[in-house]
């Protein structure tokens, strides 16, 4: 019999190259698939496909599938969301991969900061919010603000900041999941993409965040990335990964996006943010293929199937950069009117910008969120000129309630 390969997606991010990675004429492939990109699974090669809400549990689908074509022989999973899952199934069915162990301290944020600091790695003074008397008695220690977020939480979902203890009546219910307190921090912010090997860094680049994004995630209008060519800083980001990957995944490989604060230009001091054993979101992926020809999703897909990944360095020459420009109004909208005008020299080499009449409905993350520009140039300074450029021409005008609705409505013929 062939063997079962089974699949777990939800994600909405970068096409992942099944049929080049998992061969689909020598193992049978299944797919638990989330409604909304179900277009994205090559139905036509695989055995079965379970569509399932977005939102759901996948385990008793994956059992399901287990039950008609085999114990899968593998599970792979590159949402953020299904690793842990993923890496459960895999214990329960005594397969190999990564399992809870190798997955909780990249999913769980306490487990996370607490491995990281017991390896000597700079951390925010963070506690267990167990509730709101824990969250007082950390506020009271280390002062305001306060972030309170999901300990397994993805893509800034349901992160609080407290400024006053008069906010404390306005957290989330801290007793429907596990929550994390955690000392705020103003410095400025990046985020390390790669490839660790399971002892050592292999393809990696590190970038600095134009704007932030936590405020990108709660209403800011716009936020980006820009890669490090400082080789004194990219020395000192090579370290840092290591040492952090040393602490959560040793002799384990993985594909990481670590996420860390940078300090002042003038004295960077590197501290983690959170750290995640998946791909990076947003345009990252493209810009990888794109600028430095390398496929980071493959590499994820090459790692869950037992397969050592590609992990030579990253081919000399420009720097890339994204740009994501959400809609001035929540949505669900609709773009009513934009604009773009940038000189040749500081155009993006892509963008995909809204048509007018389109409906914007997604509310979070990074994908499909609104307008988004991928630059690449010889310096930082050029991608960072080229984004300033890129905001000032750009326009997307947005209107909600009852043009949405008309907008939604299926035209008559």
């Amino acid at each position: 019999m062939r063997p079962h390969i089974l699949v777990i997606h939800r994600s909405r991010g970068p096409i992942a190259p099944y049929l080049e990675r998992i061969d689909h004429t020598a193992h049978v492939v299944t797919y638990v698939c989330a409604a909304q990109v179900l277009h994205r699974v090559p139905r036509h090669a695989a055995a079965e496909v379970v569509v399932f809400d977005g939102a759901e549990p996948v385990d008793d689908a994956v059992r399901g599938l287990a039950d008609r074509h085999g114990v899968p022989e593998r599970i792979v999973a590159i949402s953020e969301t299904d690793l842990l899952t993923a890496a459960q199934l895999r214990s329960e069915f005594g397969i190999a991969g990564d399992l809870p162990a190798h997955a909780l301290p990249f999913r769980d944020k306490l487990v996370m900061y607490q491995r990281a600091a017991a390896a000597g790695v700079a951390v925010p003074a963070f506690a267990d919010a167990t509730d709101t008397v824990a969250v007082s008695a950390f506020a009271r220690r280390y002062g305001f603000p306060v972030l309170v977020k999901p300990r397994l939480g993805a893509a800034s979902r349901d992160i609080v900041t407290l400024s006053s203890a008069a906010d404390l009546v306005g957290m989330p219910d801290l007793h429907a999941e596990p929550f994390l307190a955690q000392r705020f921090c103003p410095d400025e912010t990046g985020s390390i993409d790669g490839v660790w090997t399971g002892a050592e860094l292999g393809s990696w680049r590190g970038s600095r965040y134009f704007h932030n994004c936590l405020d990108f995630a709660t209403g800011e209008n716009s936020w980006g990335t820009v890669e490090i060519d400082d080789p004194a800083l990219a020395e000192q980001l090579e370290s840092f990964a290591s040492a952090v990957l040393t602490a959560l995944s040793p002799g384990a490989p993985t594909v990481f996006h670590l996420e860390l604060f940078l300090g002042p230009v003038s004295a960077p001091r590197l501290q983690l943010l959170e750290i995640a054993g998946r791909i990076p979101g947003a345009e990252a992926t493209h810009l990888w293929r794109e600028v430095h020809g390398y496929d980071l999703v493959g590499a994820a897909l090459d790692i869950q199937m037992g397969r050592t990944p590609a992990a030579r360095p990253l081919r000399a020459g420009q720097v890339a950069g994204q740009l994501l420009v959400r809609p001035p109004v929540p949505p669900p909208c609709v773009v009513t009117a934009t604009r773009f005008e940038v000189a040749p020299a500081y155009a993006p080499y892509h963008h995909a910008i809204p048509a007018v009449g389109q409906v914007i409905t997604e509310t979070a993350g990074y994908v499909d969120i609104g307008a988004s520009f991928r630059f690449r140039a010889d310096t930082s300074q050029a991608v960072t000129e080229a984004i300033l450029h890129t905001l000032s021409g750009f326009r997307m005008d947005c209107a909600t309630d009852e043009f949405v609705t008309v907008a939604a409505q299926p035209q008559q013929s």
